[in-house]
């Protein structure tokens, strides 16, 4: 250690005798390299009091036992998560020891940083060392800096230790307000054994490794006891002897105490003497197709009611503000409070969570292939058996009929193209309840999740259909039990940092937001950014938007799906009621596709393969309509995603140069393309151009630093863009009811060339 040592008399400061007083102190200065050097100082003291940085826990037992020190005192005032840095059950056996020793109190900040670093170290011969400074006990301010402190030396119950005292007091009572290990230690005190004892120390550890916030913790606790209790009341065996227990169905599921809903033949009863002498399988409500086909199956989807099951949550290792607010909430809705748990009904803890995101609790559980979606105190389950090719087919011409309400009821000059945007969305909503899954298998250092786990960007028109197809997709993952979703106003960074700690991979679907929103929404940038297979699970991010797309850095985490099609939004609008009927008839028919795609999701478990996300849902589809005998629909997007087959950029632009309003001149190694529009609408033109064809706009022109490419993408040479060769036609698709082209020409014409239909 580097030091300036001097003896000063503190006579000289008479004149602040409320600060020092009289009397004589030792002062050196000292620049510190090495962490041994500073810990140096605290060895063999009787007591040491501090304020400072910290790193992890076991640093506190180290200067405990291995430099002698006989009890520590610390305000840790950087941390937001300090006991869960306690990462094995040895460590935490020894700070409990400490603390019931007396030896060890660990305070935990309790707001803002305290950037502050004060020791005050007492040694066996009263002497005391008062030490301020930049030196702290972190390692990354060893690794990286060199610090300086202040070391006084003066004797214990002088005016100079009095005042430090102080000031370690003050912060101690403005900044913390609760210790590390308080609820486990109370918790230990209770314990009627020492098996009792150590379960509790092994639980404490069993969060505190988990790098999750408090909230997380609490909800990834209480979503394990829900897993428990899904495996508890869907299991199933042939043999009734064999059962653990048995289930009756009643008449009257409202006096059952835990009821499956729409049991299929081989529900086994109780002993109650009641029996079932029906030998069909109950109707399944399938509305009649318009090919009058008459569906009589089993969903085999159940309903289980679960009212006496209980969620607990411990709360001995979260921040104590976190734990009450979660606790006042649950209790008004019958949970019962502890001084280390929280247990609630499942109905209780169910509300909450709806209540808090706007979305239900949904897990995915791949051993018991299930996932369970929470409603009250129901638990609703994927299909238990394959579906019959009739109700396979029921359930894709559905979906069918919902689509081709744009050839029937929109308007578009791209019908094609807007109706495979909308299966597109179909399948990124059935694949989205997955997605945690697919993080664990793709999860690698030189994979960034970002770029692979996308979010769901729909733009359009406000009479586009995009916010009705959403709360459709939320409609079918989830039984009809969630018919919208959230509206952007009641949205902002908080809200969606939030959704991340309530383990729940529910597609969080943000309706009708602004461009400007989403860009000041920071943590959408790097939403998988810090996702561990330990975290608990998040949805994804589903947005639907009347605005043009975000900047790049939101564009390259999105899968963005653009409806250029108007339906007739008013009532006095020609068409509004048919189409208004047309979309209600497929609203009402019950469609239990996900519910099949979530069964085949779990028995294949295709993320393992750790190579495709959505496509995996796309050859289920493809499977779906060759096990139905049905054909796939034209605009049904079977071998690539949709914005990419019917690249609506590309589409704009060939427009625009049909159209006349683009001309083209050369740069050296570039070209220029010349809008007739108005400056901010170039600005979209220049956003759909892929990256590799360094464009950048510039007032009403957008450059373009790879003209070949960019010639072979719209479909010319760069000598015909150039020559004005592409001259305006008529023969592509004009909005439905009003083509001009004929069939002949249609086929050939532009969006067939384009697409290559």
């Amino acid at each position: 250690m580097d030091e300036l040592t001097a003896n000063i008399s503190f006579d000289r400061f008479a004149d602040m005798p409320e600060f020092y007083g009289s009397g004589s102190a030792k002062y050196r200065l000292a620049m510190v390299k090495e962490r041994g050097d500073f810990l140096d100082l605290f060895e063999g003291a009787r007591h040491v009091d501090a304020v400072t940085y910290a790193e992890t826990p076991e640093l506190m037992v180290k200067m405990l036992t291995e430099y002698d020190i006989g009890s520590l005192d610390v305000l840790i005032g950087n941390a937001d998560d300090y006991a869960g840095q306690v990462n094995d059950v040895s460590t935490a056996r020894s700070l409990v020891q400490l603390r019931q020793d007396g030896r060890l109190t660990v305070r935990l900040k309790n707001r803002k940083t305290v950037h502050s670093k004060i020791y005050r170290i007492v040694m066996p011969d009263d002497t005391v060392k008062l030490v301020q400074g930049s030196a702290n006990l972190s390692r990354n301010s060893w690794e990286y800096h060199t610090n300086q402190i202040s070391v006084f030396t003066t004797d214990v119950g002088t005016e100079l230790d009095k005042e430090f005292k102080r000031f370690i007091d003050e912060y101690r009572e403005s900044y913390s307000s609760q210790t590390l290990l308080e609820g486990l230690v109370e918790a230990l005190e209770e314990a009627d054994s020492p098996e009792e004892r150590e379960n509790r120390i092994e639980y404490w550890v069993g969060t505190a490794d988990l790098d999750v916030s408090d909230t997380a913790a609490l909800n990834q606790d209480a979503v394990e006891d829900l897993k428990d209790v899904a495996d508890q009341v869907t299991a199933v065996v042939d043999d009734p002897e064999e059962a653990d227990e048995t289930v009756a169905f009643i008449e009257e599921p409202e006096n059952a105490d835990r009821t499956i809903v729409e049991p299929d033949d081989s529900a086994v009863e109780d002993d109650s003497d009641e029996t079932d002498d029906s030998d069909e399988s109950p109707d399944v409500g399938l509305v009649e197709s318009e090919h009058e086909t008459s569906l009589t199956d089993t969903l085999d989807r159940p309903r289980v009611r679960a009212p006496d099951e209980k969620i607990r949550m411990g709360t001995s290792k979260v921040d104590k503000d976190t734990a009450d607010e979660f606790g006042t909430s649950l209790r008004d809705r019958g949970a019962t409070v502890e001084d280390h748990s929280i247990t609630a009904p499942l109905s209780a803890y169910n509300k909450q969570v709806k209540e808090s995101t706007a979305i239900p609790t949904m897990s995915v559980l791949p051993d018991a292939e299930q996932v369970v979606i929470g409603e009250d105190d129901e638990m609703i389950l994927v299909a238990t058996d394959e579906p019959t090719p009739e109700v396979l087919g029921h359930c894709l011409e559905t979906i069918e009929d919902y689509i081709e309400t744009v050839e029937n009821h929109g308007y578009t000059q791209s019908e094609t193209a807007v109706m495979a945007q909308m299966y597109e969305a179909f399948l990124y909503g059935f694949w989205a309840p997955f997605a945690n899954q697919y993080a664990e298998a793709l999860s690698s250092p030189s994979r960034t999740l970002d770029n692979v786990l996308q979010h769901l960007y729909i733009e359009g028109k406000s009479d586009a259909g995009k916010d009705k197809l959403t709360e459709y997709i939320l409609r079918l993952i989830s039984d009809n039990t969630v018919i919208s979703g959230v509206d952007a106003d009641d949205v902002g960074v908080g809200e969606i940092r939030g959704i991340r700690e309530w383990d729940t991979s529910f597609p969080y679907a943000i309706i009708d937001a602004e461009k400007r929103k989403i860009q000041n929404w920071s943590p959408i940038r790097n939403y998988w950014g810090d996702w561990t297979p330990t975290s608990v699970d998040q949805p994804c991010l589903i947005f639907t938007t009347n605005d043009a797309l975000p900047k790049s850095e939101f564009r390259n985490r999105m899968k963005i799906l653009s409806m250029d099609v108007s339906f007739p939004s008013n009532p006095e609008d020609p068409g509004f009621r048919e189409a208004q009927e047309d979309l209600t008839q497929v609203l009402e028919r019950e469609n239990p596709i996900f519910s099949y795609v979530a069964r085949r999701m779990l028995t294949e478990q295709p993320w393992t393969d750790g190579n495709g996300t959505i496509e995996d849902v796309r050859r289920i589809f493809r499977e779906f309509y060759d096990e139905a005998g049905r054909e796939e629909p034209e605009y049904f997007p079977a071998d690539e995603p949709a914005e990419k087959k019917y690249d609506t950029g590309r589409l704009k632009w060939k427009r625009d140069i049909q159209g006349g309003r683009v001309t083209f001149e050369s740069e050296p190694d570039a070209i220029t393309a010349d809008f007739d529009r108005e400056e901010y609408e170039v600005y979209d033109y220049e956003k759909r151009l892929p990256k590799r064809f360094m464009s950048e706009k510039s007032s009403t022109s957008v450059y373009v630093g790879a003209p070949e490419e960019f010639a072979e993408w719209i479909g010319y040479s760069v000598d015909e863009l150039l020559d004005g060769a592409a001259e305006t036609s008529s023969d592509y698709e004009q909005p439905t009811g009003t083509k001009v082209a004929s069939d002949e020409n249609e086929s050939s014409g532009f969006l067939s060339r384009l697409f290559g239909d």
